[in-house]
């Protein structure tokens, strides 16, 4: 049986997240399997989730909107019915890459027998049809980095917003929100 769509509190009210269940990267390099490239990665996101709000920021201030493709699904989160594409909804979409009603398909298009969570954001690979990553905290230093390349302008392909010194700083604060 699936995963509840929406998490639910420990008995002292905390959130407890759960892990997510993509964790492949890209890299310009070629030490990944995955190449970065225009118009072969889609982001799947929800305007609800704030996981999700720093992957299309990230995406803007990169200048990466004519690079990475985005859909967004309704926002509101049913249990026993997952996120939904709804175009009927102000700010979502329909899905433009795989055609599907429920961003469940769109992991089962990945492994047909897929049970798991499904949780936006979603960097998907249109090219292989698989989910490269969907954790957004990778997915944003991906963007960061691996497409400076495919940045609209020289000052963005410069920004760096993971510093190498401060990482671990980053990584503690991520820490932090994330538990």
């Amino acid at each position: 049986m699936a995963a509840p769509a929406v998490q639910v509190a420990t008995l002292p009210g905390e959130f407890t997240r759960r892990a997510t269940a993509f964790h492949s990267t890209i890299k310009a390099d070629g030490t990944s399997e995955y190449l970065p490239e225009r118009n072969r990665y889609h982001l799947y996101v929800s305007y609800a989730c704030p996981w999700a709000h720093r992957t299309l920021i990230v995406r803007s201030l990169k200048g990466l909107e004519k690079v990475i493709s985005v859909d967004v699904v309704d926002w509101l989160l049913k249990d026993g019915i997952g996120w939904r594409f709804n175009p009927n909804c102000p700010g979502a979409t329909e899905d433009t890459v795989n055609n599907t009603a429920f961003l469940r398909e769109v992991y089962q298009i990945n492994n047909e027998n897929f049970d798991g969570r499904v949780t936006v954001p979603v960097l998907w690979d249109k090219k292989t049809k698989t989910i490269v990553n969907n954790e957004s905290s990778e997915i944003i230093r991906i963007l960061n980095s691996e497409f400076n390349e495919f940045c609209a302008t020289k000052e963005q392909a410069a920004l760096d917003l993971y510093p190498e010194q401060l990482h671990r700083k980053v990584d503690e604060v991520n820490e932090w929100i994330y538990t």
